[in-house]
């Protein structure tokens, strides 16, 4: 799904793939998990992987799916943005989930999953 002020031209609109409740689907999420302290942000270790598999089950019960199967891998990513440096946690998730809510689903499919990091594109969802 592409947001732009003006519709492009000659392009065609494509529908969302349709899914309900009980729908299995295959997944990935670029997100950037942690917590934030203080109004501080705290990433876990990146070898800690049981704090981002509970990090995104607490975002599935948020968003209206379960995560059935879960993969991730993390790093820190160095950011480069308005004349600034700074680090940010990157953990990929690849796994298969479980459709319980298909409104709260499809809100996170257009609003991403997770709140940091959205304009260095974490939190999309990608079926």
């Amino acid at each position: 799904m592409v947001r732009v002020a003006e519709p492009l031209e000659g392009a065609t609109p494509v529908p969302l793939r349709e899914f309900s409740v009980g729908s299995i689907l295959g997944f990935t999420l670029r997100a950037s998990t942690g917590a934030k302290v203080k109004g501080r942000h705290r990433y876990w270790p990146t070898n800690d992987w049981r704090s981002r598999h509970a990090w995104l089950d607490r975002k599935a019960a948020l968003h209206g799916f379960e995560v059935i199967s879960v993969h991730c891998t993390a790093r820190m990513a160095l950011i480069e943005a308005s004349g600034r440096r700074f680090s940010i946690d990157q953990t990929d998730f690849t796994g298969v989930l479980k459709v319980l809510d298909v409104e709260r689903f499809g809100e996170a499919l257009s609003q991403g999953v997770g709140s940091t990091g959205k304009a260095f594109g974490m939190g999309m969802l990608c079926l």
